[in-house]
């Protein structure tokens, strides 16, 4: 269980850190029209899938140890 909550708050983390960079992404595609917008939308999509990914991680790890659905995100940092 300890290492369930571990992990989760690792993957939280990294939730919270994608989810600024999908942020700064987006702002410089609709600062920068221009030719560099296709990188930054392929930045975006792939940052996406991570964001994805490390939902289904947690909700696998909450169904593996529904004790830790008590523990609310801002509890486990």
């Amino acid at each position: 269980m300890a290492q369930a909550r571990v992990l989760l708050r690792s993957l939280y983390e990294h939730v919270d850190y994608v989810s600024q960079q999908i942020d700064k992404a987006e702002r410089q595609i609709d600062r920068h029209a221009n030719l560099a917008a296709p990188r930054h939308h392929r930045r975006l999509r792939a940052m996406r899938k991570e964001l994805d990914e490390a939902h289904r991680l947690i909700s696998g790890l909450h169904g593996c140890y529904p004790a830790t659905r008590a523990t609310s995100r801002e509890t486990s940092y």
